[in-house]
């Protein structure tokens, strides 16, 4: 009989095994057979040689450092398929090592290694993730992954032969009975589920990877970076997810986001039972609000926002490329795509005094009474200045959407000239949107919104508890983007005058 553990590795996707015996000889073969499997996966020539070379020298020491010479003893060598590319694992049941034996394994060099060896790229070098496991009486296993880049993880599922929803779904006959809809938290058993269902629901087209990988989601959830939350049906069918994400430990504020439900549940609310439960999650944490970003190539999704109480509060331009497709649409978007930030409060807001630039002030005060608060509006002195020193900036680049994200957490006197620098360089790299975020509840925001503007920098909105001590004023850039407003789609009467302000203060617009 097989035993059950071998059956379920090999229902694995693409999962094999090479049986090998512990002799230095076949460390050369084993090399080649995951060579030939990566190669399989999608590799290039440079990776391959990479994989190749990783896996000799692993091979090698395990079997020099875990057997005695004459040994005869056999060692496996997995290659599996995994949703961030390869995984190989290179088990036996030969000595236990120490220490500094393991740290051989994985870095090298090694005592009486032959000299060939040393002189080769350390094996964390070669590969993305290098991990060791005791496994007890089962011996022990070497854990390397390479991962595939410049594919969309999608391409795993594709290769597994999953197939995505019909465009127009309705239940089949064994789902008709499914007519209830409960939420929870995610178990980690789920993650696979949930990223099959994102998947299958919007194809290439989901802007957060780590919906993808089974893997990621339980570890994200684990480390507390995400919450996820699904639906699940009367017959315990998983029928949607949807997560908290905390972008920053000590955020204030958190997104509502990775959020998907079948095509043939969608008539149970399950999106709004899911979203009552990230509520009482986020309330736990004692969260300010939490927000949520809607595409605008459409608006539907921006009505369900405003359905579970989000108002809008900023439009993002041209923050999605157009390479996004989605299934069962062949053609590109025919633009980047804008975002509406609409955002819910938790709590009362406190009664707080915010900076605004002057010739803003009547849109914040408007975009601040639609999220429900009603802050106490100042301007500082037109001669006030940033203190001498440096300041303290952030920048966050977001490569795949080619977008970046700059946040001022300290005026200083180099301030205008580090935003320069950086948006500079953010040029030079391509990137087509970038975002500069001031923290209004500084008197300085007042004076330098103005400096920034010169340098092409745009009003977007604002964002409530999104800056290093406060509210944010979010600006914006546009780096030769070509950009047709009359194809934004928004939903809300303060989201279309929102845009044509945003339009009218466009240096771009001719």
């Amino acid at each position: 009989m097989i035993p059950a553990e071998r059956i379920q590795m090999e229902t694995r996707c693409e999962y094999s095994v090479l049986s090998i015996p512990s002799d230095p000889f076949y460390a050369v073969l084993a090399a080649r057979y995951v060579g030939g499997v990566a190669g399989k996966v999608g590799f290039d020539a440079e990776e391959l040689e990479q994989i190749e070379t990783a896996v000799e020298l692993t091979v090698s020491r395990v079997i020099r450092e875990s057997f005695e010479p004459g040994d005869r003893a056999a060692l496996e060598i997995s290659c599996e398929r995994v949703p961030v590319g390869l995984k190989v694992v290179i088990r036996d049941q030969g000595q236990p090592l120490d220490s500094s034996e393991v740290a051989c394994l994985l870095d090298g060099p090694c005592e009486d290694e032959p000299e060939e060896l040393p002189s080769r790229p350390a094996v964390h070098d070669l590969m993305d993730e290098v991990t060791f496991h005791n496994l007890g009486t089962r011996g022990k296993e070497t854990v390397l992954v390479k991962h595939l880049k410049d594919q969309s993880i999608t391409s795993y599922y594709e290769t597994c032969e999953l197939v995505p929803y019909p465009k127009l779904g309705g239940r089949d006959e064994e789902s008709d009975i499914d007519d209830i809809c409960t939420a929870r938290v995610m178990l980690p058993s789920e993650a696979a589920e949930v990223a099959k269902t994102v998947y299958k629901a919007y194809g290439y087209s989901y802007g957060y990877d780590q919906a993808y990988y089974p893997e990621q989601l339980v570890q994200l959830n684990a480390e507390g970076d995400i919450v996820s939350v699904v639906a699940v049906t009367s017959r315990g069918k998983i029928a949607g997810h949807c997560a908290l994400l905390f972008h920053d430990k000590d955020a204030r504020i958190a997104e509502l986001g990775m959020g998907v439900v079948k095509p043939e549940f969608r008539s149970l609310g399950c999106f709004y039972q899911m979203n009552e439960i990230l509520d009482q999650q986020a309330k736990k944490t004692n969260l300010v609000g939490v927000f949520g970003q809607a595409v605008t190539n459409h608006s539907y999704s921006q009505r369900v926002g405003h359905k579970v109480g989000l108002k809008d509060c900023a439009v993002i331009l041209a923050y999605l490329p157009d390479t996004v497709t989605f299934k069962g649409i062949s053609e590109r978007l025919p633009q980047r795509d804008s975002v509406v930030i609409h955002f819910k409060y938790l709590k009362p807001p406190a009664t707080e005094t915010v900076y605004t630039p002057p010739h803003h002030e009547t849109i914040i005060r408007r975009l601040y009474a639609n999220v429900g608060a009603e802050p106490t509006m100042a301007s500082a002195s037109d001669s006030a200045k940033a203190p001498a020193g440096a300041s303290l900036i952030q920048t966050r680049v977001i490569g795949q959407l080619s977008f970046a994200r700059i946040e001022i957490l300290k005026y200083g006197s180099d301030v205008v000239r580090e935003v320069k620098s950086r948006l500079r360089d953010l040029r030079l790299e391509r990137t087509d949107a970038i975002n500069l975020y001031l923290d209004l509840s500084d008197p300085l925001t007042t004076v330098m919104t103005e400096r920034f503007e010169e340098l092409g920098f745009f009003f977007a909105g604002i964002l409530p508890a999104a800056a290093h001590r406060g509210d944010a004023l979010i600006l914006q850039y546009l780096n030769n983007v070509a950009l047709n407003y009359d194809m934004i789609r928004l939903d809300s009467d303060l989201a279309k005058h929102m845009l044509a302000y945003i339009k009218g203060h466009d240096p771009n617009v001719m």
